[in-house]
Protein backbone atom coordinates (compact mmCIF):
# COMPACT_ATOMS: atom_id res chain seq x y z
CA UNK A 1 0.00 0.00 0.00
CA UNK A 2 1.33 3.43 -0.92
CA UNK A 3 2.58 5.68 1.89
CA UNK A 4 0.18 8.49 0.97
CA UNK A 5 -2.80 6.11 1.13
CA UNK A 6 -1.63 4.74 4.47
CA UNK A 7 -1.33 8.26 5.82
CA UNK A 8 -4.84 9.12 4.61
CA UNK A 9 -6.31 6.01 6.22
CA UNK A 10 -4.50 6.72 9.48
CA UNK A 11 -5.81 10.27 9.42
CA UNK A 12 -9.40 9.06 8.83
CA UNK A 13 -9.14 6.50 11.63
CA UNK A 14 -7.82 9.18 13.97
CA UNK A 15 -10.73 11.46 13.03
CA UNK A 16 -13.28 8.70 13.68
CA UNK A 17 -11.62 7.88 16.98
CA UNK A 18 -11.70 11.54 18.00
CA UNK A 19 -15.32 11.82 16.89
CA UNK A 20 -16.24 9.19 19.46
CA UNK A 21 -14.33 10.94 22.25
CA UNK A 22 -17.07 11.85 24.70
CA UNK A 23 -17.43 11.35 28.44
CA UNK A 24 -19.92 11.93 31.17
CA UNK A 25 -18.21 13.39 34.22
CA UNK A 26 -19.54 13.17 37.75
CA UNK A 27 -18.27 16.24 39.56
CA UNK A 28 -18.88 18.28 42.68
CA UNK A 29 -20.99 21.27 41.54
CA UNK A 30 -18.13 23.75 42.01
CA UNK A 31 -15.77 21.68 39.85
CA UNK A 32 -18.13 20.82 36.99
CA UNK A 33 -16.86 22.29 33.69
CA UNK A 34 -18.58 25.39 32.36
CA UNK A 35 -19.82 25.88 28.81
CA UNK A 36 -20.88 22.23 28.31
CA UNK A 37 -24.21 20.40 28.82
CA UNK A 38 -24.64 19.68 32.53
CA UNK A 39 -27.34 18.82 35.06
CA UNK A 40 -27.69 18.19 38.80
CA UNK A 41 -28.22 14.58 39.81
CA UNK A 42 -31.34 13.77 41.88
CA UNK A 43 -30.65 13.38 45.57
CA UNK A 44 -26.88 13.69 45.20
CA UNK A 45 -24.47 16.55 45.70
CA UNK A 46 -23.03 15.96 42.25
CA UNK A 47 -23.35 17.39 38.77
CA UNK A 48 -23.12 15.38 35.57
CA UNK A 49 -21.47 17.06 32.56
CA UNK A 50 -20.63 16.01 29.00
CA UNK A 51 -17.11 16.79 27.82
CA UNK A 52 -14.56 15.52 25.34
CA UNK A 53 -11.68 15.32 27.84
CA UNK A 54 -11.14 11.96 29.52
CA UNK A 55 -9.97 13.50 32.79
CA UNK A 56 -11.16 16.52 34.73
CA UNK A 57 -9.87 17.48 38.20
CA UNK A 58 -12.03 16.08 40.98
CA UNK A 59 -14.41 14.30 38.58
CA UNK A 60 -15.13 10.68 37.66
CA UNK A 61 -15.42 9.91 33.94
CA UNK A 62 -17.75 7.47 32.19
CA UNK A 63 -17.17 6.80 28.44
CA UNK A 64 -20.13 7.98 26.38
CA UNK A 65 -19.26 6.44 23.01
CA UNK A 66 -20.26 9.49 20.96
CA UNK A 67 -18.61 12.80 20.24
CA UNK A 68 -19.29 15.18 23.13
CA UNK A 69 -20.00 17.97 20.64
CA UNK A 70 -23.16 16.07 19.59
CA UNK A 71 -24.65 16.35 23.08
CA UNK A 72 -27.45 18.93 23.26
CA UNK A 73 -28.60 18.42 26.85
CA UNK A 74 -28.56 16.01 29.80
CA UNK A 75 -31.62 15.00 31.81
CA UNK A 76 -31.09 12.72 34.84
CA UNK A 77 -33.87 10.33 35.86
CA UNK A 78 -34.98 9.76 39.46
CA UNK A 79 -33.88 6.53 41.07
CA UNK A 80 -36.12 3.61 40.21
CA UNK A 81 -37.56 5.06 37.00
CA UNK A 82 -37.08 2.90 33.92
CA UNK A 83 -37.83 4.06 30.36
CA UNK A 84 -39.91 1.78 28.16
CA UNK A 85 -40.83 2.12 24.47
CA UNK A 86 -41.71 5.83 24.69
CA UNK A 87 -40.08 8.80 26.41
CA UNK A 88 -41.77 12.22 26.57
CA UNK A 89 -39.61 15.24 27.37
CA UNK A 90 -40.88 18.75 28.10
CA UNK A 91 -38.98 22.03 28.04
CA UNK A 92 -39.57 25.77 27.74
CA UNK A 93 -40.53 27.12 24.31
CA UNK A 94 -38.68 29.94 22.63
CA UNK A 95 -35.16 28.65 23.26
CA UNK A 96 -32.80 27.65 20.50
CA UNK A 97 -31.46 24.73 22.52
CA UNK A 98 -33.98 22.25 23.87
CA UNK A 99 -33.48 21.98 27.63
CA UNK A 100 -35.87 19.42 29.18
CA UNK A 101 -37.32 20.39 32.54
CA UNK A 102 -39.53 17.34 33.13
CA UNK A 103 -40.48 14.03 31.57
CA UNK A 104 -42.99 11.21 31.35
CA UNK A 105 -42.11 7.54 30.97
CA UNK A 106 -45.27 5.71 29.86
CA UNK A 107 -45.15 2.09 30.95
CA UNK A 108 -46.87 -0.86 29.24
CA UNK A 109 -49.48 -2.80 31.18
CA UNK A 110 -48.12 -5.94 32.79
CA UNK A 111 -49.57 -8.98 31.02
CA UNK A 112 -50.18 -10.71 34.36
CA UNK A 113 -51.69 -7.65 36.06
CA UNK A 114 -55.44 -7.70 36.74
CA UNK A 115 -57.36 -5.08 34.78
CA UNK A 116 -57.41 -1.79 36.66
CA UNK A 117 -60.81 -0.68 37.92
CA UNK A 118 -61.43 3.00 37.38
CA UNK A 119 -64.24 5.34 38.31
CA UNK A 120 -67.14 5.00 35.90
CA UNK A 121 -67.51 8.15 33.79
CA UNK A 122 -70.43 10.53 34.07
CA UNK A 123 -72.95 10.91 31.23
CA UNK A 124 -71.06 8.43 29.01
CA UNK A 125 -72.83 5.45 27.47
CA UNK A 126 -71.63 2.52 29.57
CA UNK A 127 -72.80 0.05 26.92
CA UNK A 128 -69.82 1.01 24.78
CA UNK A 129 -67.44 -0.72 27.21
CA UNK A 130 -69.76 -3.09 29.04
CA UNK A 131 -69.44 -6.85 28.84
CA UNK A 132 -72.83 -8.51 28.44
CA UNK A 133 -73.52 -12.03 29.69
CA UNK A 134 -76.94 -13.70 29.45
CA UNK A 135 -78.10 -15.84 32.36
CA UNK A 136 -81.05 -18.13 33.07
CA UNK A 137 -82.48 -20.72 30.70
CA UNK A 138 -80.44 -20.21 27.54
CA UNK A 139 -83.40 -20.57 25.17
CA UNK A 140 -85.29 -17.83 26.94
CA UNK A 141 -82.83 -14.94 26.28
CA UNK A 142 -81.46 -13.75 22.96
CA UNK A 143 -78.97 -10.87 22.99
CA UNK A 144 -77.44 -8.54 20.40
CA UNK A 145 -74.82 -6.12 21.68
CA UNK A 146 -72.68 -3.74 19.66
CA UNK A 147 -72.07 -0.10 18.86
CA UNK A 148 -73.20 0.99 22.31
CA UNK A 149 -76.66 -0.56 21.91
CA UNK A 150 -78.27 -3.64 23.43
CA UNK A 151 -81.15 -5.67 21.93
CA UNK A 152 -82.81 -8.18 24.20
CA UNK A 153 -85.58 -10.68 23.40
CA UNK A 154 -87.05 -12.71 26.22
CA UNK A 155 -89.33 -15.71 25.84
CA UNK A 156 -92.07 -16.24 28.43
CA UNK A 157 -91.06 -18.01 31.62
CA UNK A 158 -91.19 -17.82 35.41
CA UNK A 159 -87.56 -18.52 36.21
CA UNK A 160 -85.21 -15.52 36.48
CA UNK A 161 -83.45 -14.69 33.24
CA UNK A 162 -81.79 -11.66 31.69
CA UNK A 163 -78.30 -10.25 31.20
CA UNK A 164 -75.42 -9.15 33.43
CA UNK A 165 -73.73 -5.86 32.47
CA UNK A 166 -70.15 -5.72 33.73
CA UNK A 167 -67.31 -3.27 33.20
CA UNK A 168 -63.86 -2.19 34.46
CA UNK A 169 -65.33 0.34 36.90
CA UNK A 170 -66.18 1.19 40.42
CA UNK A 171 -69.04 3.60 40.96
CA UNK A 172 -68.36 7.15 42.21
CA UNK A 173 -69.38 8.15 45.74
CA UNK A 174 -71.83 10.74 44.45
CA UNK A 175 -75.58 11.13 44.40
CA UNK A 176 -76.14 9.48 41.01
CA UNK A 177 -78.89 7.97 38.92
CA UNK A 178 -78.72 5.38 36.19
CA UNK A 179 -80.30 6.85 33.06
CA UNK A 180 -81.67 4.31 30.59
CA UNK A 181 -82.84 5.37 27.12
CA UNK A 182 -84.95 2.60 25.60
CA UNK A 183 -88.09 1.23 24.00
CA UNK A 184 -89.68 -1.93 25.38
CA UNK A 185 -92.70 -4.15 24.80
CA UNK A 186 -92.72 -5.26 28.44
CA UNK A 187 -91.55 -4.12 31.87
CA UNK A 188 -87.85 -4.86 32.51
CA UNK A 189 -86.22 -4.47 35.94
CA UNK A 190 -82.73 -3.23 36.77
CA UNK A 191 -80.66 -4.22 39.78
CA UNK A 192 -77.10 -3.51 40.93
CA UNK A 193 -74.87 -6.08 42.60
CA UNK A 194 -71.75 -5.52 44.68
CA UNK A 195 -69.29 -8.09 45.99
CA UNK A 196 -71.24 -8.55 49.23
CA UNK A 197 -74.61 -9.03 47.56
CA UNK A 198 -73.17 -11.45 45.01
CA UNK A 199 -71.84 -13.55 47.89
CA UNK A 200 -75.42 -13.70 49.19
CA UNK A 201 -76.83 -14.36 45.70
CA UNK A 202 -78.85 -11.15 45.87
CA UNK A 203 -78.79 -7.62 44.40
CA UNK A 204 -79.99 -4.09 45.11
CA UNK A 205 -83.15 -3.09 43.25
CA UNK A 206 -82.87 0.09 41.17
CA UNK A 207 -86.29 0.24 39.52
CA UNK A 208 -88.25 -0.66 36.43
CA UNK A 209 -88.16 0.28 32.77
CA UNK A 210 -91.84 0.38 31.89
CA UNK A 211 -93.27 -0.79 28.56
CA UNK A 212 -93.75 1.77 25.82
CA UNK A 213 -93.59 1.87 22.05
CA UNK A 214 -92.11 5.38 22.04
CA UNK A 215 -88.56 6.13 23.15
CA UNK A 216 -88.42 6.60 26.91
CA UNK A 217 -85.94 7.65 29.59
CA UNK A 218 -85.85 5.99 33.00
CA UNK A 219 -83.95 7.65 35.87
CA UNK A 220 -83.13 5.03 38.50
CA UNK A 221 -81.35 6.29 41.67
CA UNK A 222 -78.44 4.23 42.93
CA UNK A 223 -79.39 2.88 46.37
CA UNK A 224 -77.48 4.14 49.40
CA UNK A 225 -76.78 0.56 50.52
CA UNK A 226 -74.85 -0.25 47.34
CA UNK A 227 -71.08 -0.52 47.93
CA UNK A 228 -69.79 1.70 45.13
CA UNK A 229 -66.19 0.49 45.27
CA UNK A 230 -67.39 -3.10 45.42
CA UNK A 231 -69.82 -2.78 42.50
CA UNK A 232 -69.57 -5.71 40.13
CA UNK A 233 -72.52 -5.62 37.73
CA UNK A 234 -75.91 -4.32 36.73
CA UNK A 235 -78.59 -6.98 36.34
CA UNK A 236 -81.24 -6.55 33.66
CA UNK A 237 -84.20 -8.88 34.32
CA UNK A 238 -86.72 -10.15 31.78
CA UNK A 239 -90.42 -10.04 32.66
CA UNK A 240 -92.34 -13.32 32.95
CA UNK A 241 -94.18 -12.66 29.69
CA UNK A 242 -92.48 -12.57 26.31
CA UNK A 243 -90.99 -9.13 25.68
CA UNK A 244 -88.27 -7.26 23.83
CA UNK A 245 -86.06 -4.34 24.82
CA UNK A 246 -83.99 -1.96 22.72
CA UNK A 247 -81.59 -0.22 25.11
CA UNK A 248 -80.04 2.73 23.32
CA UNK A 249 -77.80 3.93 26.13
CA UNK A 250 -77.12 3.47 29.82
CA UNK A 251 -75.35 6.29 31.67
CA UNK A 252 -74.61 7.57 35.16
CA UNK A 253 -75.94 11.10 35.66
CA UNK A 254 -75.92 13.34 38.75
CA UNK A 255 -79.11 13.61 40.75
CA UNK A 256 -80.17 17.02 42.07
CA UNK A 257 -76.98 19.00 42.70
CA UNK A 258 -76.27 20.82 45.94
CA UNK A 259 -75.78 24.59 45.80
CA UNK A 260 -72.11 25.52 45.56
CA UNK A 261 -70.04 28.70 45.74
CA UNK A 262 -67.04 29.83 43.73
CA UNK A 263 -63.68 30.86 45.14
CA UNK A 264 -60.71 32.79 43.77
CA UNK A 265 -57.04 33.26 44.64
CA UNK A 266 -55.83 36.82 45.29
CA UNK A 267 -52.03 36.77 45.42
CA UNK A 268 -51.40 40.53 45.63
CA UNK A 269 -51.71 41.72 49.23
CA UNK A 270 -52.57 45.26 48.17
CA UNK A 271 -55.83 44.05 46.64
CA UNK A 272 -57.33 43.33 50.06
CA UNK A 273 -55.21 45.64 52.19
CA UNK A 274 -55.59 48.84 50.13
CA UNK A 275 -58.38 48.07 47.65
CA UNK A 276 -60.65 45.91 49.77
CA UNK A 277 -63.94 47.52 48.76
CA UNK A 278 -63.16 47.17 45.05
CA UNK A 279 -62.11 43.55 45.58
CA UNK A 280 -65.33 42.69 47.41
CA UNK A 281 -67.44 44.45 44.78
CA UNK A 282 -65.67 42.44 42.04
CA UNK A 283 -66.19 39.20 43.98
CA UNK A 284 -69.88 39.96 44.32
CA UNK A 285 -70.27 40.55 40.58
CA UNK A 286 -68.43 37.32 39.79
CA UNK A 287 -70.35 35.17 42.25
CA UNK A 288 -67.20 34.58 44.32
CA UNK A 289 -68.05 33.50 47.86
CA UNK A 290 -64.57 32.75 49.16
CA UNK A 291 -61.27 34.57 48.70
CA UNK A 292 -57.86 32.96 49.23
CA UNK A 293 -55.61 35.86 50.29
CA UNK A 294 -51.95 36.25 51.29
CA UNK A 295 -51.63 37.39 54.90
CA UNK A 296 -48.32 38.96 56.02
CA UNK A 297 -46.77 37.36 59.09
CA UNK A 298 -44.08 38.24 61.61
CA UNK A 299 -42.79 34.86 62.71
CA UNK A 300 -45.55 33.05 64.64
CA UNK A 301 -48.00 35.95 64.55
CA UNK A 302 -50.12 37.83 62.03
CA UNK A 303 -48.86 41.29 61.14
CA UNK A 304 -51.53 43.96 61.60
CA UNK A 305 -54.26 41.65 62.93
CA UNK A 306 -56.74 44.55 63.27
CA UNK A 307 -56.40 45.29 59.56
CA UNK A 308 -57.05 41.65 58.66
CA UNK A 309 -60.02 41.49 61.05
CA UNK A 310 -61.60 44.57 59.48
CA UNK A 311 -61.37 43.07 55.99
CA UNK A 312 -62.69 39.66 57.07
CA UNK A 313 -65.58 41.42 58.81
CA UNK A 314 -66.46 43.47 55.71
CA UNK A 315 -66.19 40.36 53.53
CA UNK A 316 -68.46 38.42 55.87
CA UNK A 317 -71.07 41.14 55.69
CA UNK A 318 -71.02 40.68 51.90
CA UNK A 319 -71.42 36.89 52.25
CA UNK A 320 -67.78 36.17 51.38
CA UNK A 321 -65.49 33.93 53.46
CA UNK A 322 -61.74 34.55 53.70
CA UNK A 323 -59.00 31.90 53.77
CA UNK A 324 -55.29 32.60 54.08
CA UNK A 325 -53.02 31.06 51.45
CA UNK A 326 -49.32 30.79 51.05
CA UNK A 327 -46.77 28.31 49.96
CA UNK A 328 -43.30 27.61 48.71
CA UNK A 329 -41.84 24.27 47.60
CA UNK A 330 -39.04 24.69 50.15
CA UNK A 331 -41.58 24.40 52.98
CA UNK A 332 -41.45 20.64 52.46
CA UNK A 333 -37.78 20.48 53.47
CA UNK A 334 -37.05 19.26 57.01
CA UNK A 335 -34.82 22.29 57.57
CA UNK A 336 -37.84 24.56 56.93
CA UNK A 337 -40.27 22.57 59.08
CA UNK A 338 -40.06 24.73 62.20
CA UNK A 339 -40.54 27.99 60.29
CA UNK A 340 -43.48 26.52 58.39
CA UNK A 341 -45.10 25.30 61.61
CA UNK A 342 -44.71 28.83 62.99
CA UNK A 343 -46.93 30.06 60.17
CA UNK A 344 -49.70 27.68 61.17
CA UNK A 345 -49.34 28.82 64.77
CA UNK A 346 -49.74 32.42 63.62
CA UNK A 347 -53.08 31.77 61.89
CA UNK A 348 -54.33 29.60 64.73
CA UNK A 349 -53.41 32.29 67.28
CA UNK A 350 -55.16 34.95 65.21
CA UNK A 351 -58.36 32.92 65.04
CA UNK A 352 -58.30 32.19 68.77
CA UNK A 353 -58.03 35.88 69.57
CA UNK A 354 -60.47 37.14 66.92
CA UNK A 355 -64.20 37.66 67.34
CA UNK A 356 -66.29 35.03 65.49
CA UNK A 357 -67.05 37.39 62.59
CA UNK A 358 -63.37 38.29 62.17
CA UNK A 359 -61.99 34.76 61.83
CA UNK A 360 -60.39 33.15 58.80
CA UNK A 361 -62.44 30.31 57.39
CA UNK A 362 -59.31 28.20 56.90
CA UNK A 363 -55.58 28.31 56.19
CA UNK A 364 -54.38 26.90 52.90
CA UNK A 365 -50.88 25.75 51.93
CA UNK A 366 -49.80 25.59 48.27
CA UNK A 367 -46.43 23.85 48.60
CA UNK A 368 -45.91 21.82 45.37
CA UNK A 369 -42.77 19.85 46.38
CA UNK A 370 -42.35 18.43 42.86
CA UNK A 371 -41.10 21.85 41.74
CA UNK A 372 -37.88 21.37 43.72
CA UNK A 373 -34.90 20.21 41.67
CA UNK A 374 -33.69 16.72 42.37
CA UNK A 375 -30.46 17.85 44.01
CA UNK A 376 -32.47 19.80 46.62
CA UNK A 377 -34.90 16.97 47.42
CA UNK A 378 -34.78 13.57 45.76
CA UNK A 379 -38.04 12.76 43.93
CA UNK A 380 -38.39 9.55 45.91
CA UNK A 381 -38.47 11.54 49.16
CA UNK A 382 -41.03 14.18 48.14
CA UNK A 383 -44.19 12.34 49.16
CA UNK A 384 -42.76 11.31 52.52
CA UNK A 385 -41.57 14.82 53.38
CA UNK A 386 -44.84 16.37 52.19
CA UNK A 387 -46.82 14.10 54.50
CA UNK A 388 -44.44 14.75 57.38
CA UNK A 389 -44.93 18.48 56.85
CA UNK A 390 -48.72 18.13 56.57
CA UNK A 391 -49.02 16.19 59.83
CA UNK A 392 -46.69 18.62 61.63
CA UNK A 393 -48.88 21.53 60.51
CA UNK A 394 -52.06 19.71 61.51
CA UNK A 395 -50.69 19.15 65.02
CA UNK A 396 -50.42 22.92 65.51
CA UNK A 397 -53.58 24.03 63.67
CA UNK A 398 -55.45 24.53 66.94
CA UNK A 399 -58.88 23.88 65.47
CA UNK A 400 -58.48 26.17 62.45
CA UNK A 401 -59.23 24.32 59.22
CA UNK A 402 -56.09 23.29 57.33
CA UNK A 403 -56.26 22.76 53.58
CA UNK A 404 -53.68 21.89 50.92
CA UNK A 405 -53.39 22.63 47.22
CA UNK A 406 -52.51 19.52 45.18
CA UNK A 407 -52.12 18.73 41.46
CA UNK A 408 -54.69 16.61 39.62
CA UNK A 409 -52.11 13.96 38.79
CA UNK A 410 -51.90 13.05 42.48
CA UNK A 411 -55.23 11.29 41.90
CA UNK A 412 -53.25 8.06 41.41
CA UNK A 413 -51.34 8.49 44.70
CA UNK A 414 -53.74 6.50 46.83
CA UNK A 415 -51.39 5.92 49.76
CA UNK A 416 -50.44 9.61 49.91
CA UNK A 417 -54.07 10.74 49.81
CA UNK A 418 -55.10 8.18 52.43
CA UNK A 419 -52.44 9.49 54.80
CA UNK A 420 -53.22 13.11 53.94
CA UNK A 421 -56.81 12.56 55.10
CA UNK A 422 -55.46 12.45 58.66
CA UNK A 423 -53.92 15.92 58.35
CA UNK A 424 -56.07 17.88 55.89
CA UNK A 425 -59.53 19.30 56.38
CA UNK A 426 -59.79 19.87 52.65
CA UNK A 427 -58.03 20.09 49.30
CA UNK A 428 -57.96 22.47 46.38
CA UNK A 429 -57.17 20.37 43.31
CA UNK A 430 -55.32 22.12 40.49
CA UNK A 431 -57.39 20.53 37.73
CA UNK A 432 -55.68 22.68 35.13
CA UNK A 433 -57.25 21.44 31.92
CA UNK A 434 -59.72 23.05 29.51
CA UNK A 435 -61.39 19.97 28.01
CA UNK A 436 -64.59 19.39 30.05
CA UNK A 437 -64.26 15.59 29.95
CA UNK A 438 -60.68 15.82 31.25
CA UNK A 439 -61.69 18.24 33.99
CA UNK A 440 -64.42 15.91 35.23
CA UNK A 441 -62.32 12.76 34.92
CA UNK A 442 -59.38 14.22 36.85
CA UNK A 443 -61.65 15.71 39.53
CA UNK A 444 -63.59 12.54 40.36
CA UNK A 445 -60.92 10.68 42.42
CA UNK A 446 -60.54 13.71 44.71
CA UNK A 447 -64.28 14.24 45.05
CA UNK A 448 -64.55 10.57 46.00
CA UNK A 449 -61.73 11.13 48.52
CA UNK A 450 -63.70 14.00 50.03
CA UNK A 451 -66.87 11.90 50.21
CA UNK A 452 -65.05 8.95 51.78
CA UNK A 453 -63.29 11.03 54.45
CA UNK A 454 -65.81 13.81 55.07
CA UNK A 455 -63.54 16.53 53.64
CA UNK A 456 -64.14 19.65 51.57
CA UNK A 457 -62.72 19.63 48.03
CA UNK A 458 -62.39 22.61 45.70
CA UNK A 459 -61.79 21.90 42.01
CA UNK A 460 -59.52 24.63 40.66
CA UNK A 461 -59.29 25.88 37.08
CA UNK A 462 -56.64 28.12 35.57
CA UNK A 463 -57.59 31.37 33.82
CA UNK A 464 -54.24 33.15 33.82
CA UNK A 465 -51.41 33.10 31.27
CA UNK A 466 -49.40 29.88 31.03
CA UNK A 467 -45.94 29.65 29.50
CA UNK A 468 -45.77 27.61 26.33
CA UNK A 469 -43.55 24.54 26.30
CA UNK A 470 -42.16 22.10 23.78
CA UNK A 471 -42.84 18.38 23.94
CA UNK A 472 -40.54 15.85 22.32
CA UNK A 473 -41.69 12.28 21.74
CA UNK A 474 -38.93 9.67 21.55
CA UNK A 475 -39.53 6.05 20.44
CA UNK A 476 -37.22 3.11 21.10
CA UNK A 477 -34.95 2.71 18.08
CA UNK A 478 -34.89 -0.61 16.28
CA UNK A 479 -31.82 -2.48 15.09
CA UNK A 480 -29.96 -0.34 12.57
CA UNK A 481 -32.02 2.78 13.36
CA UNK A 482 -30.34 6.02 14.37
CA UNK A 483 -31.30 7.48 17.72
CA UNK A 484 -31.18 11.05 19.02
CA UNK A 485 -31.55 10.05 22.69
CA UNK A 486 -29.27 7.75 24.67
CA UNK A 487 -29.63 6.25 28.15
CA UNK A 488 -26.33 6.34 30.03
CA UNK A 489 -25.35 5.15 33.47
CA UNK A 490 -23.39 7.71 35.50
CA UNK A 491 -22.46 6.23 38.85
CA UNK A 492 -25.75 5.22 40.47
CA UNK A 493 -27.80 7.55 38.28
CA UNK A 494 -29.39 7.09 34.88
CA UNK A 495 -29.03 10.03 32.52
CA UNK A 496 -30.88 10.75 29.28
CA UNK A 497 -28.41 12.16 26.75
CA UNK A 498 -30.04 14.30 24.05
CA UNK A 499 -28.10 14.48 20.79
CA UNK A 500 -28.18 17.08 18.04
CA UNK A 501 -28.30 14.33 15.41
CA UNK A 502 -29.04 10.63 15.33
CA UNK A 503 -26.34 8.01 15.75
CA UNK A 504 -26.44 4.30 14.95
CA UNK A 505 -23.11 3.13 16.30
CA UNK A 506 -23.67 3.98 19.99
CA UNK A 507 -23.51 0.96 22.27
CA UNK A 508 -25.93 2.61 24.71
CA UNK A 509 -29.71 2.05 24.49
CA UNK A 510 -31.15 4.63 22.11
CA UNK A 511 -34.48 6.21 21.16
CA UNK A 512 -35.29 8.06 17.95
CA UNK A 513 -37.12 11.38 17.82
CA UNK A 514 -40.70 10.63 16.83
CA UNK A 515 -41.91 14.21 16.79
CA UNK A 516 -42.00 17.57 18.50
CA UNK A 517 -44.93 19.86 19.17
CA UNK A 518 -45.64 23.17 20.85
CA UNK A 519 -47.98 23.11 23.84
CA UNK A 520 -49.29 26.67 23.86
CA UNK A 521 -51.20 26.47 27.15
CA UNK A 522 -54.67 26.31 25.58
CA UNK A 523 -55.13 22.79 26.96
CA UNK A 524 -54.21 24.02 30.44
CA UNK A 525 -55.61 27.52 30.89
CA UNK A 526 -58.77 29.41 29.93
CA UNK A 527 -56.67 32.54 29.43
CA UNK A 528 -58.23 34.34 26.48
CA UNK A 529 -61.29 32.03 26.72
CA UNK A 530 -63.16 33.65 29.60
CA UNK A 531 -66.58 33.51 28.02
CA UNK A 532 -66.11 29.83 27.28
CA UNK A 533 -65.24 29.26 30.94
CA UNK A 534 -68.24 31.28 32.11
CA UNK A 535 -70.51 29.09 30.00
CA UNK A 536 -68.87 25.89 31.25
CA UNK A 537 -68.93 26.64 34.99
CA UNK A 538 -72.66 25.91 35.57
CA UNK A 539 -72.34 22.49 33.93
CA UNK A 540 -69.31 21.57 36.02
CA UNK A 541 -70.98 22.82 39.19
CA UNK A 542 -74.07 20.72 38.48
CA UNK A 543 -72.00 17.60 38.02
CA UNK A 544 -69.58 18.17 40.90
CA UNK A 545 -72.44 19.18 43.18
CA UNK A 546 -73.53 15.54 43.26
CA UNK A 547 -70.62 14.87 45.66
CA UNK A 548 -71.31 15.80 49.29
CA UNK A 549 -67.85 17.30 49.90
CA UNK A 550 -67.65 19.53 46.83
CA UNK A 551 -66.65 22.99 48.05
CA UNK A 552 -67.01 24.80 44.74
CA UNK A 553 -64.93 25.80 41.73
CA UNK A 554 -61.80 27.78 42.61
CA UNK A 555 -60.48 30.12 39.93
CA UNK A 556 -56.80 30.94 39.55
CA UNK A 557 -55.78 34.01 37.56
CA UNK A 558 -59.38 35.17 37.34
CA UNK A 559 -58.68 38.73 38.55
Amino acid sequence: MKPLLLAALFSLMSTLSTAKAGYLHLCPPAQAPAGVPRASLPGAQETVAAASRAQLPGCRAVPLGVDASLVEALHPLPAGERPAATILLYGPAGQGRFAPSNHELPQPDRPDAPPARRLAPLRANLLLEARVRPFGIEERVRVEHGGGKLRLKCAAGRRAAGVLLEGPWQLPLADLQLQASYTASGAFSLEAADAASIAKESAHALGEMAAGTAARNALLPLPAALDRAGWRQFVLLCPENAASLALESLALVPAAARPTARAAWIWERAQWQDEGEALLAWAGREGIRELFIVVPLDGPQVREPARLAAFVRRAGAAGIAVTSVEGDPHMVLPAQRAATVDRVRAYAAYNRAAAPGDRLRAMQFDVEPYLLPGHVLAPGERDREFLAMAHALHAQAGGTRLEFVVPFWWGDKRELLASLAGAADGLAVMDYRTDPDDIIRFAMPFLDWGAAHGKRVHIALEAGPVDAERQRNYVRAGAGEAGELLLAQAGDAQVLVLLRQGVKEAALPRWRLGGERLLDGSATSFHGQRERLRALLPRLERDFGAWPGFGGIALHGWR
